[in-house]
């Protein structure tokens, strides 16, 4: 269903990546010194949910390790300073973490064992909650950031005076997918995962011109297809899979969206959906609260909020917050230190 990491490429920079050429190449420039030996500028990947950034990151990142180049990728969403502190050192090759190290001691184990060039790849960065790890990042010589996020503004509000220059860092740009990107997409995890004719083109159409050029519904939308055609005992998938693929996959990327959340995002969402009624900020911030061993403050509840409504979770209605699917409950875990 899903294709294979491609083969490394030798030239440099490397060009072929659907629909993302331009991107690919401005944000080649900017990592370039780091296959000289020379640490790289720190950088932003700004744009809608869906439209690759961490595909393209990856994608380059992954081949500057043949000059010698590592990189760290964490996930920002609902990580205290020293999770993600331990998620980057873990990461590096020549850092030798463990798991009694104090944060301050993580840092400095950072500042001083990183020489060679070292991008650290920092996902959902408007959901970063501890912006002191960037400071300590910011004052390793060696340590280049790279920051995705999905709006300039909001993420850039992050920053702390300390680490000032990020906020001047170059910026790539990133749109939606054009729909024959969407479609080379879409072809690609057809060739390498389906057996031939199980999809034709007419319906691969259909379903990216549906997804608003996010490639991560289309490729959600395929495989809901998929899994109804198979479910229904059909031998190919069929008009109706199609026409029923969207909804499942809608249902299935929330599913897995709200399972990426922390804890303190699932106490927010599970306050919002046992409510008889749709509840303003203050009201969820308060029964949140009276739940959490650990409650954040108000406006770090609001932007949990914000967080549920990018990821099609929960949205503002006349007199407050409700979810947008009843059904789905947020996973039960267990109490957590902050």
């Amino acid at each position: 269903m899903f294709a294979r990491k491609e083969v490394f490429r030798e030239s440099w920079p490397p060009t072929r990546l659907p629909g993302r050429s331009r991107e690919l190449e401005r944000l080649s420039d900017i990592l370039k010194p780091a296959a000289e030996g020379e640490p790289p500028e720190h950088c932003w990947e700004i744009g809608p949910s869906g439209a690759g950034k961490s595909t393209t990151a990856e994608y380059l990142l992954d081949r500057l390790e043949a000059y010698g180049v590592d990189h760290a990728h964490v996930e920002c969403v609902g990580q205290s300073r020293w999770k993600l502190l331990q998620s980057i050192t873990e990461q590096h090759p020549g850092v030798v973490p463990h798991g009694s190290m104090a944060t301050e001691e993580m840092v400095g184990l950072l500042q001083e064992t990183v020489d060679d060039p070292f991008v650290v790849i920092l996902d959902e960065f408007d959901a970063l909650e501890a912006p002191e790890l960037l400071c300590d990042l910011y004052q390793a010589d060696s340590i280049a950031m790279l920051c995705i996020g999905h709006d300039r503004s909001d993420t850039q509000r992050l920053v702390p005076d300390a680490a000032e220059g990020l906020r001047h860092a170059p910026i790539v740009e990133f749109e939606p997918y054009a729909s024959t990107a969407m479609l080379e997409i879409l072809g690609a995890r057809v060739e390498k995962g389906l057996q031939p004719d199980t999809v034709t083109d007419d319906q691969l159409e259909r379903i990216a011109g549906r997804v608003g050029g996010s490639a991560r519904y289309g490729v959600q939308a395929l495989r809901a297809a998929v899994e109804l055609g198979i479910e229904r005992g059909h031998t190919t998938v069929r008009e109706v899979d199609v026409d029923d693929c969207f909804e499942r996959a809608q249902e299935d990327i929330r599913e897995h969206l709200l399972d990426s959340l922390s804890r303190q995002y699932h106490i927010v969402y599970r306050v919002v959906r046992e409510a008889d009624d749709p509840l303003l900020e203050s009201q969820v911030h308060e029964r949140y609260s009276a739940l959490s061993e650990n409650p954040r403050t108000r406006q770090q509840v609001g932007n949990y909020l914000d967080k549920l409504h990018e990821y099609d979770l929960a949205e503002q209605v006349t007199g407050g917050w409700v979810v947008v699917d009843e059904t789905l409950a947020a996973p039960r875990r267990e109490r957590q230190p902050a």
